[in-house]
C-alpha cells in the first residue's frame, strides 16, 4: 500500500493550505482521478503563529543570516521566503507521489498503467514548473531584506549580528547540555565538569581590524565548471551569497562567507558541507590578499 506523507492544513483560511497526498493505491485501482497538489498563486498568504520559531538557515549578504522566521524584518519578503519554504514542502510530496505511483506502474494491468503514466507526467510537471519558481522567490526575499539592512546604520547592524551570534551560542550551550545528559557514563573518563563557555559577550566591544577574513571555498576551476559542481555551486547560491574570482593562475575560485573569526569559519563551513558541497574548505585573506589559514590565525591571536 501507498504510503502517503501529508501535511497538516492550517485553519486559517488566508493560510497557505498543503494539500495532503491524493495518490493512494486503492484510488488508482479503482478508476478515479487523483489530483496533484497545487497551490493557487491568487491565494492570500499569512505565516502562522506557531511558525514564528521554526528553524530556518536563510542568508541574506555576507554579513547577516537569518535561523528562524522571527529575524525578518520586512513582513512581505518574509510572506515571499514562506511561499518558497512551502513550495519546496510540496515538491517533497510530489516526490513520494511519483515514487509510489513508479512501483504501482510497474506491478498494475495493461489498462491501467495509461492512467497511472498520466498522473507521474502531472506530478513531474508540477514539480519542474515550482523548482523554477523556488529560487526566484528566495532571491526576491533577499533581495528585499538586503535593501533593509543597507538603509540601517552599521550600529544597527552590528546590534542584529549580535543578537544572532548570541542566539547560535545558546542553540550550541542547549545542544552541548543535551549531549552531555545522553552521553553512555564512561568509568575512565575524569570526574571534571566542564560548563559551556559561550565565545560572545553580551557587551560590544571594539575589535582592532586585522584586515584578516575567512572565507568558504566551495570550488576551484580553470576553464568550464563541470556540469555536477555547477549544478551544486547554483543549489548552495539559493542559500547563500556565492562571489567568485579569477586569480593569478587563470583559475575561476568560488566561494561563500566574510568572517572575521576562525571558529565562524568552520561553523559555516560544516553548514556548507551539509547543504551539498562535500569539499567546502577554510581559506583566508589578509587585506584582500589570500594567506594561509594558520598565519591569519596567527594574526589574528586565535592560536
Amino acid at each position: 500500500m501507498f504510503a502517503a506523507s501529508q501535511l497538516q492544513q492550517h485553519p486559517d483560511k488566508n493560510n497557505r493550505h498543503l494539500p495532503a497526498s491524493t495518490f493512494p493505491e486503492d484510488t488508482i485501482t479503482k478508476g478515479t482521478t487523483a489530483e496533484i497538489p497545487e497551490i493557487s498563486p491568487e491565494a492570500e498568504f499569512s505565516i502562522p503563529d506557531k511558525l514564528a520559531n521554526q528553524p530556518i538557515d536563510f542568508q541574506v549578504n555576507s554579513e547577516i543570516s537569518y535561523f528562524r522566521f522571527s529575524h525578518f524584518v520586512n513582513n512581505e519578503s518574509k510572506e515571499i521566503f514562506y511561499k518558497a519554504w512551502l513550495d519546496e514542502k510540496v515538491v517533497n510530496i510530489l516526490k513520494a507521489q511519483t515514487d509510489s505511483l513508479r512501483k504501482a506502474y510497474a506491478n498494475s494491468s495493461s489498462d491501467r498503467k495509461e492512467a497511472i503514466s498520466d498522473l507521474i507526467l502531472k506530478a513531474e510537471e508540477r514539480s519542474i514548473a515550482l523548482n523554477e519558481e523556488i529560487p526566484v522567490l528566495y532571491e526576491k526575499a533577499r533581495d528585499k531584506e538586503n535593501l533593509y539592512w543597507q538603509s540601517v546604520t552599521a550600529g544597527e547592524r552590528m546590534m542584529f549580528q549580535e543578537k544572532i551570534k548570541l542566539f547560535q551560542d545558546s542553540i550550541r550551550q542547549i545542544s552541548t547540555l543535551k549531549s552531555e545528559q545522553t552521553a553512555p557514563f564512561n568509568p575512565k573518563r575524569s570526574d571534571t565538569i566542564t560548563y559551556y563557555k559561550s565565545s560572545q559577550s553580551p557587551v560590544l566591544k571594539k575589535e582592532v581590524s586585522t584586515g584578516i577574513i575567512y572565507k568558504i571555498e566551495i570550488g576551484a576551476y580553470k576553464g568550464k565548471v563541470p556540469y555536477s559542481a555547477g549544478k551544486s555551486i547554483k543549489k548552495l547560491s539559493i542559500l547563500r551569497q556565492v562571489e567568485n574570482y579569477t586569480n593569478e593562475d587563470g583559475v575561476n575560485v568560488y566561494t561563500t562567507g566574510n568572517l572575521k573569526k576562525y571558529e565562524e569559519a568552520v561553523t559555516m563551513q560544516n553548514q556548507v558541507k551539509q547543504e551539498g558541497i562535500k569539499n567546502a574548505a577554510i581559506t583566508a585573506y589578509k587585506n584582500g590578499k589570500k594567506i594561509s589559514v594558520n598565519e591569519a590565525r596567527k594574526l589574528n591571536k586565535e592560536l
